[in-house]
């Protein structure tokens, strides 16, 4: 089932960002018509808090709700969102909460970003295109969409650890100061470049269509998840020494400083004009084959295979080989490559220009069987169409559906599409915008945990509780159910596990009396849904 809808409205304050393209540009402050202005407290569907000056008071973001931190305003305080709210920060504005536990907002930046203390949920969707600086130790778990425009430079400051299902998409500057690891399922995506200080251990998919330098000393590539889970269409440079045992193909350049040793798979290198240039020794464990180049300053130990494609589309050696080869063509004069002068015929590199039609984030939301997106488009001239896209690994997309735009205007038009996905799991969504010349801009990634999901009915009474508490929850379809407990310390004091059953639940958490007094944090989850609520004692 699929329908979808569009509506009017003259609402001329939107900062819009896509995933492609942005716009520069300063501005003066300016907040949304019926805005509330630097005042604290917790906004519900609907409202909208503006930030126009320094100011810290504590905020509560709600489904619907929206935060705009205008040009000149900064923003330090407690920050708390939960999915479904908006925060928008505009060219001159600076969010740098103190503390942003369990975020899971839509963030758009076009300002300054510096995040101390934060945590992402499921269903945070990050799009920058200015500065954003994750100033503390990045350990995420969750499914999450990071999108680095190609007008944005984020920096990560300590070490990163990017958990299963998140995916990184990076048309600009990607900045990592210390190490990077990466879990099985997750995904960087690079069209601009990347930039790896330490070591690095990456166990997801890893595909560069731009360049990518890895800065440490000992680096490891392993458990990809598919025969091609390292992808170079650019450069990469790894100036020390690596080992991998993953899929590679190779169409670009890799150069790496040091040894390389492959491990118990394929690299391919599938371009008479890629090349893989080893200054250290290599020590061969798989597969090397293919028709471009394999340059080793060192000594090789070739305990596998070394072979181009076939006897009219040879692999070029600088030096003879070891161990079993075939179809190779021996070259001592073979020149190494080098990333000053190699042009890669295959990169995608993207730029920061300027697009002259404004979108806002795309949002996304699953309820009973549906996934709702909504964006907006502001000033649509020259538009012909919005295509619906989703995939199910972030990077091969399939058409949803299609809409008209509304025509030319200068009014900023909401756009609603529902679609019923024939996958379960986790789904990917963006917009691609297609104008009257052909050109094609893409809204930011979003990232959709399908299957079920607490329901707004849900309830937990009473508060404050003194012996027992009771959540009741309205089910989509039978799951499992676990409830869990938190004082203020974060210690957990109660767990329980349930066998849900479609529509009402019920569940009592008893012999709570001799816990003490003071607050309490209750978290639910309902398959890959979660939620919390906050308790008194």
């Amino acid at each position: 089932m699929k329908s979808h809808f569009r509506t009017r409205t003259c609402i001329r304050w939107i900062w819009v960002m896509s995933l492609v393209v942005c716009t520069i540009r300063q501005v003066s402050a300016q907040c949304p018509a019926g805005s509330i202005v630097n005042t604290a407290g917790t906004y519900n569907n609907g409202q909208t808090v503006c930030i126009t000056t320094g100011f810290s008071g504590s905020i509560q973001l709600n489904n619907g709700a929206t935060m705009v931190v205008a040009n000149g305003g900064n923003y330090t305080g407690d920050l708390n969102t939960n999915q479904g709210s908006t925060i928008q920060v505009q060219a001159g504005g600076r969010l740098a909460p103190n503390q942003a536990n369990s975020f899971s907002a839509s963030l758009s930046n076009n300002g300054i970003v510096v995040m101390n203390s934060v945590s992402l949920n499921n269903g945070a969707a990050i799009t920058n295109s200015g500065s954003f600086t994750w100033a503390s130790n990045w350990n995420q778990n969750n499914t999450i969409a990071v999108s680095n425009t190609a007008c944005g430079t984020m920096t990560f400051s300590q070490g990163t650890n990017l958990g299963s299902n998140a995916v990184i998409t990076n048309n600009g500057v990607l900045h990592f100061s210390q190490s990077l690891t990466t879990s099985s399922g997750t995904t960087i995506n690079n069209r601009g470049r990347v930039n790896v200080m330490g070591d690095i251990n990456i166990s997801g998919t890893f595909y560069n269509q731009n360049i990518a330098v890895f800065r440490g000393g000992n680096n490891n590539i392993s458990s990809g998840n598919s025969i091609d889970s390292l992808v170079n269409l650019g450069e990469i440079t790894v100036t020390g020494s690596i080992t991998s045992s993953i899929g590679t193909r190779n169409e670009g350049l890799v150069v790496v400083n040091g040894s390389y040793t492959i491990n118990g798979d394929n690299f391919r290198i599938n371009n008479s004009d890629a090349q893989l240039r080893i200054g250290g020794a290599l020590s061969n464990n798989g597969v090397i084959r293919g028709n471009g180049s394999l340059h080793v300053a060192g000594g090789v130990n070739n305990n596998q295979t070394i072979s181009g494609i076939n006897g009219a589309n040879r692999l070029t050696v600088n030096q003879n080989l070891p161990g079993t080869t075939q179809h190779l063509t021996v070259n001592t004069s073979l020149a190494a490559a080098d990333t000053s002068t190699y042009t890669p015929t295959m990169a995608n590199p993207d730029a920061c220009t300027v697009l002259p039609v404004r979108l806002s984030p795309l949002q996304a939301a699953y309820y009973n069987g549906q996934v709702q997106l909504n964006w907006l488009a502001y000033a649509e001239t020259d538009v012909r169409s919005f295509t619906i896209e989703y995939s199910r690994d972030g990077r091969f997309f399939s058409p949803a559906g299609e809409m008209t735009a509304a025509g030319s205007n200068d009014w900023s038009t909401p756009y609603v599409y529902m679609h019923a996905p024939a996958v379960g799991g986790t789904v990917f969504y963006r917009v691609r915008l297609t104008a009257l010349d052909g050109n094609m801009y893409y809204t930011n990634m979003v990232v959709v945990k399908t299957g079920n999901t607490l329901l707004p009915s849900k309830a937990v009474f009473p508060n404050p509780f003194t012996e027992i508490l009771q959540i009741s929850m309205q089910l989509e379809k039978a799951g499992k159910i676990q409830v869990a407990l938190f004082d203020a310390g974060g210690r957990l004091v109660r767990k329980q596990q349930h066998t849900g059953m479609l529509g009402r639940n019920t569940i009592v958490i008893s012999d709570l009396s001799a816990l003490p007094t003071g607050s309490y944090l209750l978290q639910i989850k309902a398959g890959e849904h979660t939620s919390f609520e906050k308790l008194i004692k």
